[in-house]
């Protein structure tokens, strides 16, 4: 089923070694010495999303959102479960994720179309279409290195949504573009979104996430404590950010007509 994301029991972990001796004793033993320790950034994930869905996905800095769209997108490996992605894959991730610095904004299109199947002949084919979409003009021609951090997210918006994919997936990359550009990605976004692509989006904007996902999910400590409503679960996340700037109390009350609202605070006043 084209657009459809299904993890299983989902688990990502680094190795933390305590010196280089330790991870050289490792490779020497062929893993029968562990001079490593496991740090999970997550683990024990299940979730699904439907073709069609959009989802976004937000935490705190460090509750693992990237390296989920990481592995999502296949860059970085599972250390445990399985994950299902069906359906060609658009991915915005890491502000440059992809580029070479010395390769002109042009190649760098092309390849990216590229890497998302295409042949040589229909990259070249969607080139101008890139150059209309980024608005780069000439710089199109010079080098990526050159080019202001904004510049490089509209080359790599571009380029990634340059046609429809089944799948989209957007990182926080589009929050250092500008207010203009920041529109103009939105628009296409929803207009994809309408048409049946799915859309996995991280962003610690809520109006973007409110306005462009049907259900979100909170991140914490490597686990999913909220999925849900995106209204329902930002406002669990604000509460989680308070919590852990002062001592309080998360609590979820169902009002009139179904509403869930969120109350949090140590509980000294009530309303």
């Amino acid at each position: 089923m084209s657009g459809l994301v299904v993890a299983n029991n989902l688990g990502k972990k680094y190795k933390r070694y305590p010196n280089r001796w330790s991870r050289l004793g490792e490779w020497l033993s062929g893993g029968s010495y562990q001079g490593h320790q496991a740090k999970w950034v997550f683990r024990n994930l299940d979730f699904s999303v439907n073709p069609g869905e959009s989802l976004g996905i937000i935490g705190v800095n460090g509750a693992g959102k990237s390296t989920l769209l990481k592995v999502l997108t296949r860059t970085s490996a599972p250390s445990e479960g399985t994950i299902d992605v069906q359906g060609r894959v658009s991915a915005l991730l890491e502000l440059g994720m992809g580029f070479h610095q010395d390769f002109s904004g042009k190649v760098n299109a092309l390849m990216t179309c590229q890497m998302m199947g295409y042949t040589s002949e229909e990259a070249h084919e969607l080139l101008e279409d890139i150059r209309a979409f980024s608005e780069l003009g000439d710089y199109l021609e010079q080098p990526v290195r050159v080019y202001s951090t904004g510049m490089q997210v509209r080359l790599a918006f571009s380029a990634a949504t340059v046609t429809r994919p089944e799948i989209l997936i957007v990182d926080e990359a589009l929050s250092v573009g500008d207010a203009y550009f920041q529109h103009k990605c939105i628009r296409r976004i929803r207009e994809y979104r309408d048409q049946g692509t799915t859309l996995l989006f991280v962003s610690h904007d809520p109006g973007a996430v409110k306005s462009l996902c049907s259900r979100a999910v909170l991140l914490d400590n490597g686990s999913i404590i909220q999925d849900g409503a995106p209204d329902t679960v930002l406002d669990y996340y604000n509460s989680v950010i308070a919590q852990k700037k002062s001592e309080s109390d998360i609590r979820q009350v169902t009002g009139e007509g179904g509403r869930v609202s969120t109350r949090s605070g140590p509980g000294t006043a009530r309303i």
